[in-house]
């Protein structure tokens, strides 16, 4: 009871408004409170709203290009051609000079791969010199049955000439023998009837006999004559027709002999000295080949560079820079002969790109001493297909040159940059590119 009578004093005690709302409504004559905005503090909001709008838009409607630069030289489309001589020796010849042209064949350069001994000096030379000397002696043979064989020629025609003279001869005597056959047969015949008749002796017709047979045996004479003439005639003639194959069988053999002396003399002086021949037809760059100098097979003496080739850009990177390089892609060029800052960049395309590593001879040959940090990292070749064969400089076109070194940005992708920004977050989450 005392308990509930002291809780109804203190609530009547207590006051209905605390104080602070009390103290409030005092100072409510004075008015409310009103916070005027400074010009700069309105100049910096515009600024900060003009900078987060502006970067809102870069990002969501910028874009970034991705690169990938390399390095690398203009070589024609098949590739330079380098000559190297094909084993060790020193060059006695060098036929062509800086940018001469030349055809398929011709003749580069001379390389002596002579070996010498102490007592023959020159060995492959003294056999060289001997091997002529038979190939001389031999022709000179041949020259000697040809002239023998003309002479038997003439020889022979001269006598079936006389053959023939001494048969018309010989069938004149014939004829008139034949005569004289017939008229000491009539001869007889009249002194066989006479002696039928007593008219003649015994003894005159003897000797008509005798007449009659000696002209038998004259006719014989002559006709053996005739036929041993005609003997000799035949061959004469089978002589003269035998001839020829008699003559062109002795110098086969001889011309088969001086064949296989050439054969002896080419092998004895490829053991000698080998002439360099142009693989290709070409314009002749590089050279480094001079009369006197070593040469081998892993020394190049020039570089042919091959007739009417287009020049094509081979550029080379690690594998590291190309690992989105793809055929199609487009590439912007920097030649060092031609400044960019001053004569601007060259399109290109990527026509391919390597499936196996490059070696350090390459390179090298593209003057390129390396393309990575490290020097060890694999290195690819990446052919661009030129969009022009030349560049321009002060209003003119100048034609670019094989070997000129350059470098190129190939253009991977072009995305937007809030793409980039997000691309992490999609990659761990597996969804790709926005």
């Amino acid at each position: 009871m005392n308990g509930r009578r002291a809780s109804e004093r203190l609530e009547k005690d207590a006051p209905l408004f605390r104080a602070e709302a009390v103290a409030e409504q005092q100072d409510r004559w004075l008015g409310t409170v009103l916070l005027v905005p400074r010009i700069s503090h309105v100049l910096w909001t515009g600024v900060a709203t003009f900078l987060v709008a502006g970067v809102i838009g870069l990002v969501g409607f910028g874009e970034y290009t991705r690169k990938s630069r390399l390095q690398g030289s203009l070589v024609p489309e098949g590739g330079l051609i380098q000559v190297m001589a094909p084993q060790p020796g020193v060059l006695t010849k060098v036929s062509v000079t800086e940018g001469k042209k030349v055809v398929r064949g011709a003749a580069l350069a001379v390389l002596s791969i002579e070996r010498r001994s102490e007592t023959m000096g020159e060995t492959q030379g003294e056999v060289v010199r001997a091997l002529r000397a038979r190939r001389d002696a031999l022709v000179a043979e041949r020259d000697r049955h040809i002239a023998l064989f003309d002479g038997q020629d003439g020889a022979r025609q001269r006598r079936m000439q006389g053959m023939n003279a001494a048969l018309e001869h010989l069938q004149v005597e014939f004829d008139l023998q034949h005569s004289r056959v017939d008229l000491s047969r009539n001869a007889l015949d009249r002194q066989r009837a006479l002696r039928q008749r007593n008219l003649v002796t015994e003894e005159t017709l003897r000797s008509a006999e005798e007449e009659a047979l000696d002209q038998a045996l004259a006719l014989q004479t002559l006709e053996r004559q005739r036929s041993t003439l005609d003997l000799e005639k035949l061959d004469i003639e089978v002589a003269h027709e035998e001839a020829p194959f008699r003559r062109d069988l002795q110098l086969s053999e001889i011309d088969r002999s001086v064949a296989a002396l050439d054969q002896e003399i080419a092998e004895a002086e490829a053991a000698r000295e080998i002439v360099i021949a142009a693989p290709q037809s070409g314009t002749v760059t590089a050279l480094q080949a001079s009369a006197g100098s070593s040469a081998g097979p892993d020394m190049p003496l020039m570089t042919l560079v091959p007739e009417d080739s287009y020049l094509e850009a081979r550029l080379y990177g690690p594998s590291s820079a190309i690992g989105f390089v793809r055929p199609g892609q487009r590439a912007m060029i920097r030649y060092e002969a031609y400044p960019y800052q001053k004569f601007g960049l060259y399109e290109g395309v990527v026509a391919s790109v390597s499936r196996s590593t490059i070696g350090h001879l390459e390179l090298a040959a593209a003057g390129i001493s390396t393309v990575t940090d490290s020097g060890s990292e694999p290195v690819y070749r990446v052919t661009v297909r030129l969009a022009a064969q030349s560049a321009t400089a002060y209003g003119e076109d100048a034609p670019l040159q094989p070997g000129m070194t350059l470098s190129a940005d190939i253009v991977i992708e072009t995305r937007r940059i809030y793409q980039w920004i997000l691309d992490p977050l999609y990659s761990l989450t597996g969804e790709g590119k926005v």
